[in-house]
């Protein structure tokens, strides 16, 4: 597309101009909100906990440090939001994430904030606090 834009003439040029900052403001309200929705310690702690593997309510309620009440708003939240995805196996329910580019996103953060060593959350005591 860049190169189309420099080979367009200057009509041409414009228009694209102007559909790319109509764009920019359609993905930059999806960001926000987006930010928007993960923009919180105990949902940012529960995406680091699922990061590699799907984990059952009760492991994340006893490794995230909350409320069994907070936990489940949170979750709510996530899963209304497509960030995550839950699977029931009898009364217990897992969740994992679900959308690959939130699952690339939360890497980027817990590397940028988290990581000590060079692993992925396994426990509490990995987790971003």
């Amino acid at each position: 597309m860049v190169g189309s834009m420099i080979a367009g003439t200057a009509e041409s040029e414009s228009e694209s101009a102007t559909f790319l900052v109509g764009n920019l403001g359609e993905s930059a309200d999806q960001a926000a909100r987006f930010l928007k929705s993960i923009a919180h310690k105990d949902r940012l702690k529960i995406l680091c906990y699922i990061l590699e593997r799907e984990r059952s309510v009760a492991e994340i309620e006893g490794n995230v440090g909350a409320s069994q009440s907070a936990i489940s708003q949170h979750l709510a939240r996530l899963k209304d939001e497509g960030i995550v995805a839950a699977r029931r196996n009898g009364r217990q329910i897992f969740y994992s994430i679900s959308d690959p580019v939130v699952l690339e996103v939360i890497k980027v953060l817990y590397v940028r904030f988290c990581d000590a060593g060079g692993s992925m959350p396994n426990s509490s005591d990995d987790l971003c606090r």
